[in-house]
């Protein structure tokens, strides 16, 4: 059984979409890339909407973006969101998943999710 049917098969919410973007982010440096691309994305898109400001938006956005596909280039694959679409949500959550595991919060489904994936 392949590691996306293993994936598929999850009953789990959770579980399975951290499997998912632990799958399409195998390489500690994509990973890395999106714990800093996601949180620019994120802190310029809030920050753009909140003073209205284009040029906020539109360099906070070109750096993110660049840095995450920077990331895809290192493991050798296409952004995840290309391939699902609810990775436009995920993607952030499962980002601040692995950022508050490094300072010792963990969850159960995490770790399920890395069995499953073998990471």
């Amino acid at each position: 059984m392949s590691t996306l049917d293993r994936i598929d098969s999850i009953d789990e919410f959770w579980t399975r979409e951290f499997a998912y973007y632990l799958n399409e982010h195998r390489h500690p440096l994509n990973r890395l890339t999106h714990m800093f691309g996601v949180p620019i994305l994120v802190v310029t898109g809030v920050g753009a909407v909140v003073t209205t400001s284009w040029k906020m938006f539109v360099i906070g956005w070109t750096i993110g973006w660049a840095v995450q596909i920077a990331g895809h280039r290192i493991e050798g694959n296409k952004p995840a969101l290309l391939k699902r679409p609810i990775s436009w949500l995920m993607g952030p959550l499962m980002v601040l998943v692995e950022v508050l595991e490094l300072v010792g919060i963990h969850f159960p489904f995490a770790r399920r999710a890395r069995s499953i994936v073998g990471l």
